[in-house]
């Protein structure tokens, strides 16, 4: 497996990503971004599924790419952040920097697709707060093909309808026992995301940051996103 750590700008700044891909690959699958989850929740590229995902899928010859927002890692910021994490612990939301973060998702998107060239599919998989990324991604970029939401913090963060991504398959992952993504929320999204569509919930004794589960969810994902392959759980 290759690992290659490329930067990326976002307005000004210049911000940290990750490529991963199988040694022996002369040309992947698709392009697949993975948003990270909130960096003030421990949301960065090295999240054990943002990484765990990169690693599972780069092994299924997708090449993948990671980043991280501004402020974590060696992505560079020009704001206050221990002021934005002070809002956001005082009110469960920091929107100047939430705002930031959109903007850095498409700079990442904009760069993958500097990278595809022209004629390669691109997917995108968010986890946590990263699927209001997904979504908004989805909603602006006519080049995604696929999109994969793993357990939106509907408990904190809300999606209200309509939903974008109308005519693009999309999955929508969570566990039984997740706090931040409880099962009659994440039933009533589905229901509310437009055709085509699957979901997969993962069994009780699982909660929200699916611990020992990276490799289980990239090879569900993987078959989701490959669709020559049948995609059982």
């Amino acid at each position: 497996m290759i690992e290659e750590t490329l930067f990326f700008p976002s307005g000004n700044l210049r911000l940290e990503g990750r490529l991963t891909y199988g040694d022996q690959l002369d040309e992947p699958l698709a392009f697949v971004l993975i948003c990270p989850p909130h960096p003030f929740m421990g949301g960065d590229m090295e999240n054990n599924i943002t990484a765990g995902l990169a690693h599972g899928l780069a092994q299924r010859d997708f090449a993948v790419f990671r980043f991280n927002h501004q402020g974590v890692g060696r992505s560079e910021t020009c704001r206050d952040l221990l002021e934005d994490q002070r809002l956001f612990w005082q009110d469960s939301t920091a929107p100047a920097y939430e705002t930031q973060m959109g903007l850095d998702t498409w700079a990442a998107m904009a760069f993958l697709h500097q990278l595809m060239g022209t004629g390669i599919r691109c997917h995108v998989v968010g986890y946590s707060y990263g699927c209001l990324s997904a979504l908004a991604l989805v909603e602006r970029d006519p080049l995604i093909d696929r999109m994969v939401l793993i357990a939106p913090p509907l408990t904190q963060w809300p999606l209200p309808p309509p939903h974008p991504g109308a005519g693009h398959p999309k999955a929508l992952l969570w566990a039984e026992d997740d706090f931040a993504c409880p099962s009659p929320l994440a039933k009533n999204l589905f229901d509310q995301l437009p055709a085509p569509k699957t979901r997969y919930v993962l069994p009780a004794g699982l909660d929200h940051f699916f611990l020992g589960q990276e490799d289980h969810l990239a090879a569900w994902i993987g078959r989701f996103l490959n669709p020559s392959e049948k995609n059982d759980p």
